[in-house]
């Protein structure tokens, strides 16, 4: 990056110096921009990079835009050929969109590429998380207030914001935010924990993601997975529903086995009460009798005059 100033010092751009490592003489392009960058991230599965950018450094409302390596173009209609149907990619940078007006001064870019967090970190940000689908243009606003940190999980899954205090010790005025929320990658809340200290959060390490063939693969057979997956979740569902009930069902039994010892120990004493009351046998129907008495009554009365 190479940041110019104007004459009057007052205004000052970039110019973004890409390097193609991959081709043959390591070709560089120039990307000019007429405004300060203050941040630069690339995709990682994927051609693209977004930058943050505005006319001042210091302005609350910054633009964030979206390049591309290459783009896909027309191909050239050779003499005594026909022109082919399909478009062809060509290495040149290309300007995707620009998304205006943001409160941002962070972004991050899902390790699965394709979603992007566009934060605002730090003491005196808000602490807005805008979770931006790049292919499909699908924008979801969330908030963690006093956030300082944006972590995704290695997947590309779920991410994790948090506010954390330095390591080293000392007051940390903003304690009573100390904690961590889990996100999915649509902007989904799943977890929050709060702590009174909180110093750091990390994702256990993955071995390493899907290659383009393999996440062709997954989905081209994406209907048997489904099923198969379907059939775990099921599985995981009815195992929670039967531990949730686990203790219920524990103590029905122990209820229905008091009650059937206290039936058998009434039964054997039966003949002790018959003795004590002159051979009265209080359980037989036939020393009682039945009458049925029938009340009503009127809850409410309404009368009207028919002409």
């Amino acid at each position: 990056k190479v940041t110019r100033h104007t004459k009057s010092k007052k205004t000052l751009y970039n110019n973004l110096e890409l390097f193609r490592v991959n081709e043959p003489g390591i070709p560089v392009e120039m990307l000019d921009v007429k405004d300060a960058v203050m941040a630069f991230s690339w995709e990682p599965q994927g051609s693209r990079f977004a930058i943050i950018h505005a006319e001042n450094p210091t302005s609350t409302k910054v633009n964030v835009t979206f390049y591309d390596m290459f783009r896909m173009s027309e191909p050239e209609k050779k003499k005594g050929k026909k022109k082919s149907s399909g478009k062809e990619l060509v290495a040149e940078v290309n300007k995707v969109e620009t998304l205006e007006g943001k409160q941002c001064n962070c972004i991050f870019w899902s390790p699965a590429g394709r979603t992007i967090i566009l934060a605002a970190l730090g003491d005196s940000a808000s602490g807005t998380l805008e979770f931006y689908d790049v292919d499909n243009k699908s924008l979801v606003i969330k908030e963690h207030y006093r956030a300082n940190q944006v972590l995704w999980d290695p997947s590309g899954r779920s991410l994790a914001t948090t506010v954390s205090q330095p390591i080293g010790g000392g007051h940390f005025k903003f304690a009573m935010d100390n904690g961590y929320i889990v996100w999915s990658f649509q902007g989904k809340q799943i977890s929050q924990q709060s702590f009174e200290t909180f110093y750091q959060f990390q994702w256990r390490p993955r071995e390493k993601l899907f290659n383009k063939k393999e996440i062709a693969e997954v989905s081209k057979n994406l209907k048997k997975y489904e099923k198969q997956f379907n059939a775990f979740d099921e599985a995981k569902k009815r195992k929670l529903r039967l531990d949730e009930t686990r203790g219920k069902r524990k103590n029905r039994a122990a209820f229905r086995s008091t009650l059937a010892r206290l039936k058998e120990i009434r039964a054997n004493m039966k003949q002790e009460r018959m003795a004590l009351l002159d051979g009265y046998d209080s359980e037989d129907e036939s020393n009682f009798t039945t009458r049925e008495v029938t009340i009503e009554t009127i809850l409410s009365s309404k009368e009207e005059l028919v002409y």
